[in-house]
C-alpha cells in the first residue's frame, strides 16, 4: 500500500495536493468506513441469500425413529399338540408407516410347528392382518424355522397406530423351549423394518418365547 501510495504522489499532483491537504486525513478514514461498509453489507446479503438457497434445496429429517414390533402373547406355555396364536403387533408411536418388511421370524421347528392358514395356496402361510392390505410377500420354511412377511399400505396411504400387522398359529410337536426371534439390527435396512417415505422408522422389536411341555 506503501508503494502505491508513493507512486500516486509522484505521478498525481491531484493526488499530491489533496494529500497535503490538512484534512485529507478526515476524508481517507470516512472513504475506508463508507467501503468498509459497503462490503459488509454485500457479505451480510450473500450470506443471506446463501442459507436461503441452502433451507430450499436441503431438508435433512432429524426425527428419531419410534415405530415398534411386538409378539402378543411374548411368552406362553403349551401341551404338546395343542395350537395357539401369536399376533405380530405394529406400533408406530403416533407416526406414519406405509410398509413392514419382517426378514426373518426364527423358531425351533423341532418343538414347534406353523399351521398353515391358506389351505389354498402353496407352501405356507400366516393370516395377514388388516393394517396393511398390500401383501408382497408371505411365506414359511419348516424346515429352517424362518417366517418371512411383507406388507404395505394402499397408493398413497399410511398407517398410523397400534394393531396386528400378521398372526401366525403354531402347534406343539415336542417337549422344549423356544424363542421367536426377529432378524433385526437397528438402521439396517435388509432385515425387518417398518418404513415410510422410503426411511426405516423401526426403532425396536420384541421377540418371545414359548415352552411347550
Amino acid at each position: 500500500m506503501e508503494q502505491i501510495h508513493n507512486k500516486l504522489l509522484q505521478s498525481s499532483q491531484t493526488y499530491a495536493k489533496w494529500h497535503a491537504h490538512p484534512k485529507h486525513r478526515h476524508v481517507h478514514w470516512g472513504t475506508v468506513i463508507i467501503v468498509a461498509l459497503f462490503l459488509t453489507f454485500l457479505l451480510i446479503g450473500g450470506i443471506k441469500n446463501w442459507r436461503s438457497t441452502l433451507y430450499d434445496f436441503v431438508t435433512i429429517d432429524f426425527r428419531p425413529r419410534s415405530s415398534v414390533l411386538t409378539l402378543d402373547p411374548q411368552e406362553k406355555e403349551i401341551k404338546v399338540g395343542e395350537t395357539f396364536a401369536i399376533n405380530i403387533l405394529l406400533d408406530t408411536k403416533g407416526e406414519p408407516v406405509d410398509g413392514v418388511d419382517i426378514y426373518s421370524l426364527h423358531y425351533d421347528p423341532t418343538i414347534l410347528s406353523v399351521v398353515d392358514d391358506s389351505s389354498g395356496k402353496s407352501g405356507v402361510q400366516i393370516t395377514p392382518g388388516e393394517i396393511m392390505p398390500l401383501n408382497m410377500t408371505n411365506s414359511v420354511d419348516p424346515k429352517t424355522g424362518t417366517i418371512k412377511f411383507s406388507a404395505g399400505a394402499a397408493g398413497g396411504t399410511n398407517y398410523t397406530g397400534n394393531g396386528a400387522l400378521a398372526t401366525i398359529h403354531f402347534k406343539g410337536v415336542a417337549k422344549g423351549s423356544t424363542y421367536l426371534k426377529f432378524d433385526f439390527k437397528l438402521g439396517n435396512t435388509r432385515d425387518t423394518n417398518a418404513a415410510y417415505g422410503g426411511r426405516d422408522q423401526l426403532a425396536n422389536v420384541v421377540d418371545g418365547l414359548y415352552t411347550v411341555k
